[in-house]
């Protein structure tokens, strides 16, 4: 009998195990707040052919609850073609709290996303810099909440953002996904080792942002907001939190098919290839467990193979259960043992992709890396 057949997934198990309780110890992680509602707030959104999302990003931006005279909201139009203006002059006539910039300059070392907050956050004079994207509804209590983390040494605070899922099946393993990739975000940054955050909700200090040279000084990357944190968190003091609040989580759209999804994370994947040491060890650890499951159902295994999966079923559900508590969403944990099997089968498709062609697209760009 070869016993490494049993024994090494065995340890990979234990490791997952080990890793997932480790992190669902930094989301539990409790971070001190304080009332204050005295910063001056500057909001960027970068809006590119926006035109179907764009009004309802809007609406929730002006409904946030923060005195106006400390708010201003900066809307970036950057070189859209379709009616992305249109849509923001009118929305924003007579409503002084707006400003609108339209981006036709492009800097050479950045990318389109980058370049384009980067110009409003140099109009801007906001003490505390507020990022979601043009696809987001935001909640009232969007900055009012995340503000309050802001103490002396916090540098940037992350958010939460989840998928306004329809019924559809894809939808909701995507909503999975999204769950199950921010908690291990928000549980590293918790055990003061971050790995990434979300690029459409998150608020940094002004000082924080200049320190680290601003998007110029991070340079180009496809995934700017990782590029950022990367840069914050190993330049600076600057502390960076990420707690788990149902009065900051910010309301995304899932993608409608394959081919955009594996667009989306491929960018992902190619824009954290930098990813701390502790990233790149979960990630490995991740795909061996479950392709050794596959291997396993193959030869026959059956029994063997379902006890790993029902234990790492059982990790995960623990590791997202907080979360999905938090927004009554707890009915997707029925999807949670399909989305084990969808993750995989990305995970597969995607490495052939990155290997094939590794030229990353985003909003109609192409970034040769």
């Amino acid at each position: 009998m070869n016993y490494s057949l049993f024994f090494i997934p065995l340890i990979f198990t234990f490791f997952y195990v080990g890793f997932s309780i480790l992190i669902k110890t930094g989301i539990k992680r409790k971070y001190k707040i304080k009332s204050n509602n005295n910063f001056l707030v500057s909001v960027i959104v970068s809006a590119r052919n926006e035109a179907a999302n764009i009004e309802q990003c809007l609406i929730s931006l002006d409904e946030l609850e923060y005195p106006n005279h400390l708010l201003e909201i900066y809307i970036v139009d950057d070189q859209s073609k379709d009616d992305t203006h249109k849509i923001i002059s009118e929305f924003i006539k007579n409503k002084p709290c707006f400003k609108y910039i339209k981006n036709d300059n492009v800097k050479a070392n950045l990318s389109g996303k980058a370049n384009a907050i980067s110009r409003a956050i140099e109009k801007s004079s906001g003490e505390i810099i507020f990022i979601t994207d043009a696809d987001c509804e935001v909640p009232k209590g969007w900055i009012k909440n995340m503000i309050s983390y802001f103490h002396d040494d916090v540098g940037l605070v992350a958010g939460y953002t989840l998928l306004n899922f329809s019924k559809s099946f894809f939808s909701r393993l995507q909503s999975l996904d999204w769950s199950y990739m921010l908690s291990v975000a928000a549980g590293s940054i918790g055990l003061n080792i971050p790995l990434t955050c979300i690029g459409n909700n998150f608020a940094m200090r002004r000082n924080t942002y200049k320190e680290v040279g601003g998007y110029e000084g991070v340079g180009f990357s496809v995934a700017e907001d990782f590029a950022l944190l990367m840069a914050i968190a190993q330049k600076t003091n600057w502390k960076i939190v990420f707690p788990l609040e149902i009065q900051s989580i910010v309301y995304s759209k899932p993608v409608k098919n394959l081919i955009e999804f594996f667009k989306q994370r491929k960018r992902w994947a190619i824009g954290g290839t930098s990813v701390h040491w502790f990233g790149k060890l979960l990630i490995i650890e991740s795909v061996f467990i479950h392709f050794a499951i596959v291997y396993l159902l193959i030869i026959g295994k059956f029994l063997f193979a379902s006890s790993l999966l029902g234990v790492i079923l059982i990790s995960d559900l623990l590791l997202i259960y907080p979360l999905l508590e938090k927004i009554n969403k707890k009915k997707l944990l029925f999807f949670l043992p399909i989305y084990k099997f969808f993750s995989l089968f990305y995970m597969l498709i995607l490495s052939v992709i990155l290997l094939v062609n590794p030229t990353v697209e985003w909003k109609g760009i192409k970034y040769p890396v």
